[in-house]
């Protein structure tokens, strides 16, 4: 048997809050998060290094994720085989966000994350 309460330990050593998902499988970009008005465009679904200007996305209210405020550190659920993805949040609306950070990286083991400058 392993350990069954295992868990990874995110620092957020930036000035941005951000929301860590960890996933069973890989999932698309609208898992997480979607554009606050009806849009036909999907290209936005593929990076979101850098958002266009013109649309806002909405973190999904059903996605289970961890958040982790600024220049703390916050234990995350782990499990071997799983998926992390990790969004910032508008600075000024904890619900808007802002930029991807990190989508559908593996989780082969349990090791910290550490952020600067998102």
């Amino acid at each position: 048997m392993g350990n069954t309460n295992a868990t990874f330990q995110m620092s957020n050593h930036s000035k941005r809050n951000v929301r860590v998902f960890v996933t069973e499988k890989a999932l698309e970009m609208d898992a997480f998060i979607a554009p606050q008005t009806a849009a036909d465009d999907k290209s936005w679904k593929k990076s979101l290094s850098v958002l266009p200007a013109d649309k806002k996305f909405s973190f999904n209210k059903d996605a289970k994720c961890v958040r982790v405020l600024a220049s703390q550190t916050q234990p995350v659920p782990w499990e071997q085989d799983h998926f992390l993805s990790v969004f910032v949040e508008d600075e000024d609306d904890q619900n808007i966000c802002s930029k991807q950070i990190m989508h559908n990286v593996a989780l082969s083991v349990a090791c910290p994350v550490l952020l600067y400058d998102v």
